[in-house]
């Protein structure tokens, strides 16, 4: 019955819930741990770069040395995003008026790569309860991975519309190599990457922040096709 698949949806909201905490509790602890030996790691390096100038084997090691630890850095900053998250403030909001913005500001990234988009928007304005700032985090977040996937030169596929319950959908598309098929049903795991240098978090903290919105996250990649990720957010009454 309805009521039936109602219940078991919210069981498995609240076991999400309660795992992505859990998991957070433990993202935060080890960022923490990490910052500290960061610092003295990087301090170190400096120290010696400045003591050695004349040395370009030195230098060059020093580098590498500091880049590593930038990375790391950018590591520890979204283990705290995910891991001590700021707290959600929804408010009845158009959720393209955030692509308006993340569009533009991603602007030199798209021209460097000379990408283009091909945008579709909703016959009239939908409103959602929605963060703009943390929603804005997930645009950005998988329109950086649309744009390190799609080859260059070509076109992005924006498409959004209001979903056959009264909510809005969203679909950003790339043409891309299609995601392995193995590898689909792990990318919104903690810490499961497959490209360079990735820290296996934005994903998943894209699905922690459309969770907390009520809204919903999926990926879809086929040969030929490229890839697609959905996102979804309830409908709100217009005020």
């Amino acid at each position: 019955t309805a009521v039936a698949i109602e219940r078991a949806w919210l069981v498995r909201r609240v076991e999400s819930k309660r795992r992505l905490e859990a998991i957070g509790e433990v993202a935060a602890g080890v960022a923490h741990e990490l910052r500290n030996p960061l610092f003295g790691i990087s301090s170190a390096a400096q120290l010696l770069r400045f003591r050695a100038r004349e040395d370009p084997v030195v230098e060059k090691n020093v580098g590498r040395i500091l880049r590593e630890v930038e990375r790391l850095n950018k590591m520890v900053t979204s283990l705290l995003e995910f891991g001590r998250p700021n707290a959600v403030h929804l408010q009845p909001a158009d959720p393209e008026v955030v692509w308006d913005d993340i569009l533009e500001g991603e602007r030199a990234r798209l021209d460097a790569q000379r990408l283009t988009i091909r945008r579709t928007r909703p016959a009239l304005p939908v409103r959602s309860m929605l963060d703009p700032e943390q929603l804005g985090q997930v645009f950005r977040n998988i329109l950086v991975n649309a744009c390190d996937a799609a080859p260059e030169g070509s076109e992005l596929v924006l498409a959004s519309q209001v979903s056959p319950v009264g909510g809005w959908r969203c679909r950003l598309t790339n043409g891309g190599p299609s995601i392995p098929a193995e590898v689909l049903p792990h990318v919104f795991e903690f810490f499961y990457s497959t490209k360079a240098g990735g820290t296996g978090i934005g994903l998943a903290l894209c699905q922690r922040i459309m969770d907390e919105h009520g809204g919903t996250i999926n990926i879809d990649s086929q040969p030929e096709q490229g890839t697609t990720l959905t996102l979804t957010l309830p409908a709100t009454a217009a005020t």
